[in-house]
């Protein structure tokens, strides 16, 4: 082997070790996601059989999806008006092209999983330090002394915190439901548990308790046997399910959160004060005449936040109320690039879903999770619009195996089966 040859193969193996710690800085640190991912480009274009991996990874759908949005945003911004928050908005579209990036590099099953093990590992230290500071052995950050909400917060917003715990949890799960080693699959299901006691009784954040209901009634569902449930185990699992959630409602901090949740509607109805649910109310109001001014196709990329501080440009004491989005994915999509717009962004949620459905285990449960917690924060956030947000979910989609099709039988099987397969060996399900 030629020198060059070499270097072009160590290229290409340090390009897969990018994107594993961009996965694994994704939740940590902004600098480092981009460095990685940058690196891994660089790596991906410098490594062997550039033309062969690059023809493999645009026929892969998850790919093919992320450049239809991509291309939409595209459209979408030309036809926005001149003004540097459509070029703002495409700039963020980039991110649409990292599962490219990643398909060029992560080749097979065992590194797609190995990826997301690597994001696993980051939020698992994120979680023991928000234990730590539970139990008092790791000091809190001094906003939480401030705002009593930041309490057991590490590097992000609770939001944030919240959403990447309960990805967490499910891949857990996901795993551990598959793991035979029994030291591991302990290890796992541990994990989740935490993960649940954390955001339900600890963290107690709004939107993780909007994403955790949907989440912990797919678990119970798929615990009891899924489709093949017996009658028996659904009622055993619902009763389970509403232990917990009694449990929850018992606690003082949730007992004050839902007061506070009270509060801030009543504050804004009463006030029109800036409050956390109050702003959301008011910016899911104020963007209804925006989308009727521009319904099929919206007012172009980037174009809310200008139609929204116009719309409000002359209204005393309404700083607390001006927002970059409207903190609801649909209702952005609407404003910006219509009905149209939507229609196709559902669509590629729908082929997403139908190539989720095509796994094996225990990659299925997982994304089916993932995809169940974006859509669900997404009704209350603009998940897009945040860094954090927006490369947890593209990379760990770009992570996603190849699917390839079932027998009836094998996923017979493979639902009935809670053993499964040790983690060792999960590769040999692709």
């Amino acid at each position: 082997m030629t020198a060059f040859a070499n270097a072009r193969r160590l290229s290409l193996e340090a390009g897969r070790w990018s994107v594993l710690l961009c996965l694994f800085s994704a939740p940590i640190n902004k600098p480092a996601t981009n460095v990685f991912i940058a690196l891994a480009l660089i790596c991906a274009l410098a490594g062997e059989r550039l033309g062969a991996r690059f023809q493999a990874a645009a026929r892969q759908p998850v790919v093919i999806g992320a450049v239809v949005w991509l291309l939409a945003m595209t459209v979408s911004a030309a036809y926005a008006p001149e003004g540097r928050e459509r070029w703002q908005a495409l700039h963020i579209g980039i991110a649409l092209l990292y599962p490219l990036i990643v398909a060029m590099l992560l080749e097979t099953p065992q590194w797609r999983t190995r990826g997301m093990l690597a994001f696993g590992a980051a939020v698992t230290l994120i979680l023991l330090i928000s234990w730590g500071q539970f139990f008092g052995v790791v000091p809190q950050r001094e906003i939480a002394a401030i705002d009593p909400t930041y309490r057991y917060t590490v590097f992000h917003n609770y939001t944030q915190q919240g959403i990447v715990f309960l990805i967490l949890g499910a891949m857990a799960a996901a795993f551990a439901r598959t793991e035979q080693v029994q030291w591991r699959r302990l290890a796992l299901w541990g994990i989740a548990a935490a993960v649940c006691i954390n955001v339900i009784f600890l963290l107690q954040s709004r939107t993780s308790y909007l994403i955790v209901a949907p989440l912990l009634l797919f678990w119970a569902w798929r615990l009891a046997g899924g489709k093949h449930a017996s009658g028996r185990q659904i009622v055993i699992g619902l009763a389970i399910l509403a232990a917990c959630a009694a449990a929850a409602m018992a606690t003082p901090r949730f007992q004050q959160r839902l007061e506070q949740a009270r509060q801030d509607v009543t504050r804004y109805a009463d006030k029109r004060e800036a409050t956390s649910l109050g702003i959301r109310m008011e910016l899911w109001r104020r963007t209804l005449p925006i989308i009727a001014d521009a319904p099929l196709l919206g007012h172009g990329l980037g174009q809310w936040a200008p139609q929204f501080m116009a719309e409000t440009k002359d209204f005393p004491d309404y700083d607390g109320f001006r927002m970059h989005h409207p903190h609801q994915e649909a209702l952005l999509i609407l404003s910006e690039q219509g009905v149209v717009g939507l229609a196709v962004f559902i669509t590629l949620l729908v082929l997403l879903a139908r190539q989720i459905s095509l796994l094996a285990l225990p990659h299925r449960d997982f994304y089916v999770s993932l995809l169940l917690i974006y859509v669900t924060a997404s009704l209350a956030n603009c998940l897009w619009a945040d860094f954090t947000h927006r490369h947890v979910f593209i990379m760990l989609l770009a992570c996603i195996p190849l699917a390839q099709a079932r027998s009836r039988a094998g996923s017979q099987s493979e639902s009935d089966n809670l053993q499964g397969v040790p983690l060792s060996t999960n590769h040999e399900l692709q």
